[in-house]
């Protein structure tokens, strides 16, 4: 059997009482952890205490034994039970495969539900295959979220803590969010704890201080390495905003905004005259040496095309969910080495 998109998740929450096991897959991990996670409540609902088991691919290898018995044991307490197995593939494949089957042939045989979580897989995926054609097996397909999808997904949470946002508030905030559903949960999390006690809508104003107050000073450390041509400082400090969770969207409109910067100054140089106090934002005293350093290594036209690395960049961060880490981070290598190899070739 097979859901994808919104079907799986609405099977997730409200789950068929005859599909004993469940495989959910697709690109985005947090918002396979997520279903995962709502298919899980909805199994335990009805019952008053759950046991969760984990078991792991390697332990599966080791020993497959340990499945079976996982499915097949009953609780001492009479808990309702769940097993949950991450897999990267079909390395396991063949023994859940073999319990599916079990299962299809008699689909009271197991005490247990099973949960199975992966990443994408594709039609060729042998696991994959199996479960879209049992009776009483599921394969749920997750696609990326999309910009509706994170803003409904912020006022539900929100809601659920009880915090109030203006709608404008609202927009610009899921905007910027990133489109994987862990960094996003991350995101949301934080402006909850933020709300609560708050007395009062979170604002614009709020959503503004907020993004500045945790990212300029990192986005700043990390354009600069950038475009200077430091790629070791770069990815150290792109892997320090990943892990605070600023999403690779507004990276990359960070460097959106120096880059048209940049491309006012040379066209102010041109004209003569202080430069870096009629930038906006402005470049001052003590920061206009690194930042004319930087200008010599980008000339207008290489900075043009910068412009439309970063837009090509965003388009795919936008639309590639998962993706959008590595892409941005081979940009900021490639960036990197390239200002590197300039100031190279410019030096006496």
């Amino acid at each position: 059997m097979k859901f994808t998109g919104a079907k799986a998740e609405a099977f997730c929450s409200k789950p068929d009482r005859k599909i004993w096991a469940c495989l959910l897959f697709g690109s985005d991990g947090g918002l396979v952890l997520d279903q995962a996670n709502s298919l899980c409540a909805s199994h335990a609902a009805n019952h008053s205490e759950t046991e969760t088991i984990g078991l792991s691919e390697d332990d599966i290898r080791r020993d497959p034994s340990l499945l079976f018995d996982a499915l097949e044991a009953v609780s001492l307490l009479g808990f309702n039970r769940i097993i949950r197995i991450q897999t990267t593939g079909d390395k396991i494949a063949k023994y859940l495969l073999e319990a599916i089957a079990l299962g299809e042939e008699n689909p009271e045989r197991f005490a247990a539900k099973l949960i199975i979580t992966a990443g994408p897989l594709t039609k060729r995926s042998k696991l994959r295959a199996g479960i879209e054609m049992a009776k009483h097996a599921a394969a749920l397909q997750f696609f990326d979220d999309e910009a509706a999808d994170i803003l409904a997904l912020t006022k539900t949470r929100l809601q659920a803590d009880q915090v109030d946002i203006e709608e404008d508030a609202l927009a610009l905030f899921s905007t910027d969010l990133p489109g994987h559903r862990g960094l996003a949960n991350s995101e949301i999390e934080k402006l909850a704890l933020f709300g609560i006690g708050l007395n009062r809508p979170i604002s614009t104003a709020d959503i503004r201080a907020l993004t500045t107050a945790q990212g300029d000073q990192g986005l700043y450390q990390l354009i600069s390495a950038t475009l200077s041509g430091d790629t070791s400082s770069a990815l150290t400090m792109l892997d320090k905003l990943s892990n605070i969770g600023t999403s690779p969207i507004s990276i990359l409109r960070a460097f959106q905004r120096e880059a048209m910067r940049m491309l006012n100054a040379h066209g102010l140089a041109a004209s003569g005259g202080e430069v870096g106090m009629k930038l906006r934002p402005p470049v001052f005293k003590q920061a206009w040496p690194a930042f004319r350093t930087q200008l010599a290594l980008w000339s207008p036209k290489r900075i043009a095309r910068l412009i439309e690395r970063i837009y090509a960049a965003e388009e795919v961060a936008r639309t590639a969910g998962g993706l959008a880490a590595p892409v941005l981070r081979k940009l900021i290598a490639e960036l990197a080495n390239a200002a590197a190899k300039s100031r190279i070739s410019s030096s006496p």
